[in-house]
């Protein structure tokens, strides 16, 4: 499952971002579409050369002249050569749940962290979806998301235990978020994409869609294929797999990953991973033999920001996170060395919870789940049912146990209150812009079986699949040999040949 894209730890958005206010769902008397967007000035957490605006659509696409609107917040990374202006390119990070104005933000406050013909040519403009960041946001109830249950039940108790935990949780975002809660599904977020769209003027868009923002791009590229200009797709979802199929394909690619981390790290130098030398896959299952037995305490956190200890089953959770970048890596085994001296408190911090008094930041991992509820499927109905899905893990994925997002979004939407409006089926796509999909062979979240299969929906006529031989998810924010090939395709529209693999 996709993740939120970052491109290095040191070029988060700054934390004042969390000051910004979102917007609540609005009464209005109709709804217009031939309005335009005026761009201003953003609050001071945002880096100075960025606008910001805000744009108001409805809350129901399916009626869209019902008297509820919401509004999308974005943000703005304006081109500097105004004489060679492609047009506008929206980038969306991933989630589900990420803020596309964070990873904008980041972008402009690092000079070269973009080629800068890009900064340049395009305006690169960072779409907040609905129910996310500076967007009318899903709220919940934060002592009900932190709650702690297992999502492993052996029991008819623990299974009783994790259906009361999803339903309290959902019927809190419901009480706090209004109607919202039922309308955050990816189909809607792609029409607000397209009357952002139409209100910046109406040119063709360039897209770059990043792991989740490749199921938010090709439903936008099946739902409007003639006002595309480019379309890039990096560390893809296949939206059309069955609850099982998406189980094994991304827990095997977590656990691949994983073991490929493993031959890393041993062979690396001292100063390459503090495992150097070392049996790290025999280091990994001491850390969980040690977590199974007793939760293993971390000290640094208090429980308010981070759990105060780690159990086995957040370990198996936890790790896919940081081996989204190899740059995470020596971290990733410092954290290893610690929690099995007894410190976990470099994993805790990998899994934050929401604090309750930061909208912008919080609504990520609510709107997380309450997305993810409207896209994918979640059939399980038993305790059986979970144990069938834990056997598949424990059978083909031993060291992680099937542990993996797809695994906790099929298990966290269980007893959810919205609908599952935008149910999983294949892409159609009729329009004639060629897609540039991209995809890592190590990649822990977004498999290459998911990129194979999405570009075989779309077609090997209508689409080029780019590999990138390496570890990590996704690659533009890399900045090696397929950056290059992606930056040429959103510049000139050059497409690399079929077929074709890089190593960097």
């Amino acid at each position: 499952m996709g993740r939120i894209l970052t491109f290095t730890h040191a070029l988060l958005a700054p934390t004042t971002l969390t000051v910004a206010t979102p917007v609540p769902i609005r009464k209005s008397t109709f709804y217009t579409s031939t309005s335009s967007i005026s761009w201003g000035s953003c609050s001071d957490s945002f880096p100075s050369n960025v606008t910001c605006a805000t744009y108001t659509v409805p809350l129901d696409w399916e009626h869209p002249h019902h008297n509820e609107t919401i509004e999308l917040g974005m943000v703005r990374l304006e081109a500097r050569d105004k004489s060679s202006r492609i047009g506008n390119l929206f980038i969306n990070p991933g989630g589900p749940g990420g803020q596309a104005s964070s990873l904008i933000a980041s972008l402009a406050a690092s000079p070269g962290a973009v080629d800068e013909r890009v900064v340049d040519r395009f305006d690169i403009i960072g779409l907040d979806p609905r129910g996310v960041g500076l967007s009318t946001p899903v709220r919940c109830d934060p002592t009900a998301y932190n709650r702690r249950v297992s999502f492993f039940p052996t029991t008819q108790a623990e299974y009783d235990e994790l259906v009361a935990y999803n339903t309290a949780l959902g019927q809190s975002c419901r009480e706090k978020t209004g109607r919202l809660i039922d309308f955050v599904d990816t189909v809607s977020a792609a029409r607000d994409h397209e009357a952002v769209r139409k209100a910046l003027g109406g040119e063709k868009v360039s897209l770059l869609g990043l792991s989740y923002g490749t199921q938010l791009f090709s439903q936008y590229a099946e739902l409007f294929p003639d006002n595309i200009r480019a379309i890039a797709l990096d560390g893809n979802l296949q939206h059309s797999q069955g609850e099982s199929s998406n189980l094994l394909i991304e827990s095997a690619t977590y656990e691949n990953t994983l073991k490929h981390f493993f031959g890393w790290c041993s062979a690396a130098t001292d100063d390459g991973c503090p495992l150097a030398g070392q049996d790290v896959q025999a280091k990994y299952e001491s850390v969980l033999a040690k977590a199974t037995e007793a939760p293993i305490p971390a000290p640094g956190c208090d429980g308010v920001q981070c759990r105060s200890n780690v159990t086995s089953e957040d370990l198996r959770f936890i790790l896919q996170g940081p081996l989204a970048s190899t740059s995470a890596w020596p971290f990733l085994a410092q954290a290893l060395v610690e929690a099995d001296e007894g410190n976990a408190t470099l994993i805790s911090r990998q899994q934050p919870l929401v604090t309750g008094d930061d909208a912008y930041a919080d609504s990520s991992l609510y709107a997380g789940t309450a997305i993810a509820c409207q896209d994918w499927a979640h059939g399980s109905t038993s305790v059986a049912d979970i144990q069938g899905k834990a056997m598949l893990g424990s059978t083909f994925t031993p060291l992680t146990g099937g542990a993996c997002q797809s695994y906790k979004i099929q298990l966290s939407c269980i007893g959810w209150p919205a609908p599952l409006s935008n149910p999983p089926r294949s892409v159609s796509y009729k329009g004639e812009t060629t897609v540039l999909m991209v995809q890592s062979t190590y990649d822990p979240s977004t498999s290459y079986t998911w990129g194979l299969g999405l570009h075989a929906e779309i077609g090997a006529d209508k689409s080029v699949f780019l590999t990138r031989n390496g570890a990590g998810h996704t690659s533009y924010l890399n900045g090696g040999e397929t950056t290059a090939a992606m930056n040429a395709y959103l510049l000139n529209l050059t497409l690399p040949e079929p077929g074709t693999v890089l190593d960097t």
